[in-house]
């Protein structure tokens, strides 16, 4: 008879986007990859354990979602390290993946981990805080900080999505020993290929905004507001942009954002506030078309309509937009960062965060060279394709989890001759 082995994973951290895009391309592929000996139980948020189980129901339930308890991430990670060892034991589970930075401090089990958030790890983002005088984040992201360093130093391996990632992570000392797995995420490269010649159907609502116009280039940047997306960079350099480009080629220039930045906007603790005054004070409100959240099937259309992405962040483990840009045949233009360059390489332009004017002067080159941008496109559709692969991500997953089970079989089998 053979032995089947039990793996749970705890998802139940992955309410944002990322997270949920994560669930949605991993799940089945995993469910149509697992063994006969193997089974999969995934813990996810509550409000979406109907939604999983449905795209799993043609599986032949060898991946099983329960829903994890309702509550924020104080009580989530406080019932994961009280009532998950339980579970896990009273299970017989024979492996924990942690899919979300902080993990089960004293696992019953060999524990895979996911570190997918560089906020943790960055300086900038603290100093930011504290710049914004932003205390209660400050001391939260503090405290997230010590638990995410005790997980990676509990689990038996660590996984992050780029290998800048995980040097950044190996800068905090006590980390530098650690056993880390690059493990690329992947892009639904059919969902976001060019759109089909003459495709028919009704228009999304927010496409009156978007849409091209004569002499208008269009700067995109996909993301909901925060401070690490480093939107003030992006409105700061605006009106150096749309001078220049007015100068040396006459045509206009508009920033589409899939967000509001507006007084008294506050999206998951954020405050657009001061990225709204900015807006008034630099009087560029009328060349910023605010779309607010775009859904994810529509963001194609999005892509391909902009002339140029824009991306300042200044903290990054990945970058999933930067990925889908570069699929839709976008150009890129990014923040000067390990993390961009590790996932872009060639195929995008970069800038300075700290000298002044170095995103405008990009911007511009780029906006007045087609042949550049096409090039760009073409390089970026080309990498895509070789390098961020959903099956790929998950054929990787799955050699891992067998390889740390089979060694834990392995150590059974000692233990017991």
């Amino acid at each position: 008879m053979v032995e089947q082995r039990q793996v749970l994973v705890n998802a139940i951290a992955s309410t944002a986007g990322g997270g949920r895009t994560y669930l949605r391309q991993v799940l089945p592929r995993l469910a149509e990859r697992v063994e006969t000996s193997e089974r999969l139980t995934v813990l996810v948020p509550a409000s979406m354990a109907e939604e999983y189980r449905a795209s799993l129901r043609e599986t032949g339930g060898v991946v099983t979602i329960e829903p994890g308890p309702v509550g924020g991430v104080a009580r989530r990670w406080w019932w994961e390290q009280t009532r998950l060892r339980d579970r896990i034991t009273e299970g017989r589970y024979d492996l924990l993946l942690s899919l979300g930075n902080l993990g089960l401090l004293r696992s019953p089990v060999p524990q895979i981990l996911f570190s997918r958030s560089d906020l943790l790890f960055s300086r900038r983002f603290r100093q930011d805080l504290r710049e914004r005088r932003e205390w209660r984040m400050w001391l939260e992201n503090q405290l997230r900080f010590g638990l995410a360093s005790l997980s990676i130093r509990r689990a038996t391996l660590n996984l992050t999505p780029t290998r800048a990632f995980a040097d950044r992570i190996r800068e905090v000392s006590w980390l530098r020993k650690e056993r880390f797995e690059v493990l690329p995420f992947g892009v639904d490269r059919e969902r976001f290929e060019e759109l089909p010649e003459g495709e028919s159907g009704a228009l999304p609502a927010w496409w009156s905004q978007a849409a091209p116009r004569p002499g208008v280039r269009r700067l995109l940047y996909v993301s909901h507001y925060n401070y690490f997306r480093n939107f003030e960079a992006l409105l700061r350099a605006l009106p150096a942009i749309r001078e220049g480009l007015a100068r040396t080629s006459g045509e206009q220039v508009e920033l589409i954002l899939t967000t509001k930045l507006e007084r008294g906007a506050v999206y998951g603790g954020y405050d657009a506030t001061g990225a709204a005054e900015l807006i008034d004070r630099l009087g560029i409100r009328s060349a910023v078309r605010m779309l607010g959240e775009v859904p994810w099937e529509e963001l194609k259309r999005l892509y391909r309509s902009a002339d140029l992405f824009v991306c300042p962040s200044y903290a990054e483990s990945f970058g999933h937009p930067l990925v889908e840009a570069m699929a839709s045949g976008l150009p890129v233009l990014s923040a000067d960062l390990p993390v961009h360059r590790e996932v872009c390489g060639e195929a995008a332009r970069y800038f300075s965060l700290d000298a002044e004017g170095s995103l405008a002067e990009r911007a511009i080159a780029l906006l007045l060279d087609r042949g550049e941008r096409e090039r760009m496109a073409a390089s970026g559709r080309e990498r895509v394709a070789s390098l961020f692969s959903w099956d790929e991500h998950v054929e990787r997953l799955l050699r891992l989890i067998r390889e740390i089970l089979s060694a834990q079989s392995g150590k059974r089998r000692g233990e017991e001759s």
